[in-house]
């Protein structure tokens, strides 16, 4: 009977996991397009950027391909460290035998003077996916500024009360030397992006980086 039981658990968890997959795909509607983006245009990206109440964490980049990262610092390394070699400054861990930074990873879109960023948990046995939508006002080139924070995805909207007062969250840039890549496990995943053919290159240069 408790095998019938564990069975039937481990059978809804993988029956929900796959239904809240199709809704993420459903509702990514920004993809990667292969290109950059022209976001230089805009802002600063060769650094980070940071809230001055939490220096160490809720750290943010926006790379030129259109990928974005939320992420966090070791908490042993310096300003002056960060800036020299940020690449070896960030927190990572092992998950299955490569190692991964980042807390969670997007792809976002520029209209006007706004990025929007459709930021990704994903799901697996003991956790469910996550998919929220950030909006940034461009201030000037090193500030921007989180205006809006939702959630995109049914079972989450009661997010919207709890995180509904986190806005106006201004970010500011440093600069750093020896940047991390944009690799991660989003970029691996075919419907973020817009055409089969550049998922396809992608995952031809992670194959062929493995192999060095």
């Amino acid at each position: 009977m408790k095998k019938q039981l564990a069975l039937f658990i481990l059978l809804l968890c993988c029956s929900s996991c796959a239904s809240q997959k199709k809704e993420i795909i459903a509702k990514s509607t920004i993809k990667l397009e292969g290109r950059n983006t022209n976001i230089r245009d805009l802002i600063e990206i060769d650094g980070y950027y940071y809230m001055k109440e939490y220096p160490d964490s809720n750290c943010r980049m926006f790379f030129e391909n259109g990928t974005w990262v939320d992420f966090y610092f070791k908490r042993d390394v310096s300003e002056d460290d960060i800036k020299a070699n940020m690449s070896k400054s960030i927190a990572s861990r092992i998950e299955k035998k490569q190692i991964r930074w980042g807390s969670f990873w997007g792809v976002y879109c520029i209209q006007n003077d706004t990025i929007i960023v459709h930021r990704y948990m994903k799901g697996s046995f003991w956790e469910v996916w996550s998919l929220n939508e950030e909006r940034y006002k461009v201030v000037d080139r090193e500030t921007v500024q989180r205006i809006s924070f939702r959630s995109l995805l049914e079972a989450g909207e009661s997010s919207n009360e709890i995180y509904g007062t986190r806005v106006n969250d201004t970010f500011h840039f440093v600069p750093a030397d020896s940047l991390p890549s944009s690799d991660c496990w989003l970029k691996e995943e075919k419907w973020v992006w817009r055409n089969e053919s550049d998922w396809k290159a992608y995952m031809e240069k992670i194959k062929q980086n493995k192999k060095k």
